[in-house]
């Protein structure tokens, strides 16, 4: 297997998920009677959809250690040290040959797998999405139930892979691509001294973690929308930064998929990467879309409830086509 093959279906996660690391989950409590398919078909609204054959998904899963945030509620269940810190749900059209980012806010309540002390299933809970990853081994499993979550918020959308990587890796690709500069629009007082408010600042190594990944001790950010914000910035600047660097050294999609793969896991199979890389490395990014909704403080911790008359039209828009 060619490896510079393997790594350019990889770079396509990566240019997308190294930027906004760190962010986000989607979720709600779910509820099937509008948009729930059991088919290819739905019915929305008095009209008929057939699901788009011209479209994949690639679920990105940024993991971090568990911080303490909502671990107390887990002690009686079978569980392991990481969340999905950030989740981004890229969505590939075939016929257009563009790719689109779904954000996905990480507070967002979600109905999620648990599993008891001894690691057997014990139905699902409402909980944030960021704790689907924490339920379970902590790798393949754990993923899977990342995947379900995503998909059962989602109304049952396919997730055709998954990729998560560890966002240990962020600053070291950022500073494979030299850096990248962004605007300072929140006050990183006593964060990081060297973010500087209203200010346009390179990023390198750590401060470039800081910048998309603090939340705790920010100024007036008691909610994960300001971070997601940042990810946003840094994405953008990231993802030009990246496609830069591959046109002036085609070796650098090797460099960056040594760099990170002992960071990462996968359910791409191997004899699908060479037809995925060919399919998809031309791709135009056409940004990044986020799921309205409402964050509110739950008993100890915030919470975001998506706005489900928005994300069924979304879904619609997004995965359907009339019939």
């Amino acid at each position: 297997m060619d490896k510079k093959r393997r790594c350019r279906i990889i770079m396509i996660a990566i240019m997308i998920l190294s930027v906004i690391i760190i962010a986000s989950v989607i979720a709600v409590i779910v509820h099937y009677s509008v948009l729930h398919r059991d088919t290819r078909f739905i019915h929305y609204n008095g009209d008929r959809y057939r699901y788009r054959d011209d479209i994949s998904t690639l679920l990105v899963i940024g993991i971090d250690d568990n911080d303490d945030e909502e671990e107390s509620s887990l002690d009686n269940y079978y569980r392991n040290s990481s969340q999905a810190d950030f989740l981004l749900l890229v969505v590939f059209d075939k016929t257009a040959k563009s790719y689109k980012v779904i954000q996905i806010n990480r507070d967002s309540m979600a109905s999620i797998r648990t599993y008891d002390i001894m690691g057997d299933y014990a139905g699902t809970n409402i909980a944030q999405i960021s704790l689907s990853h924490t339920y379970g081994d902590g790798g393949e499993s754990s993923c899977e139930d990342t995947v379900y979550a995503v998909s059962n918020l989602l109304f049952g959308i396919d997730v055709d892979n998954y990729i998560s990587i560890t966002t240990d890796v962020v600053p070291i690709l950022n500073d494979l691509v030299g850096g990248v500069d962004v605007p300072i629009e929140d006050d990183f007082s006593g964060v990081d001294d060297t973010l500087v408010m209203g200010r346009t600042v390179h990023l390198q190594g750590q401060h470039a973690l800081v910048f998309i990944r603090a939340r705790r001790d920010m100024v007036d950010d008691d909610s994960n929308e300001a971070r997601m914000r940042r990810q946003h910035t840094y994405l953008y600047a990231l993802e030009e930064a990246m496609r830069d660097s591959f046109m002036d050294n085609p070796s650098f999609a090797v460099d960056a998929y040594e760099a990170v793969s002992d960071h990462t896991i996968t359910n791409i199979d191997v004899s699908d990467i060479p037809s995925l890389a060919y399919e998809f490395a031309s791709y135009e990014f056409e940004g990044i879309v986020s799921i309205e909704g409402e964050s509110s403080m739950g008993e100890r911790y915030i919470e975001f409830y998506v706005d489900e008359e928005a994300l069924q039209e979304l879904v619609i828009r997004e995965f359907y086509e009339p019939a």
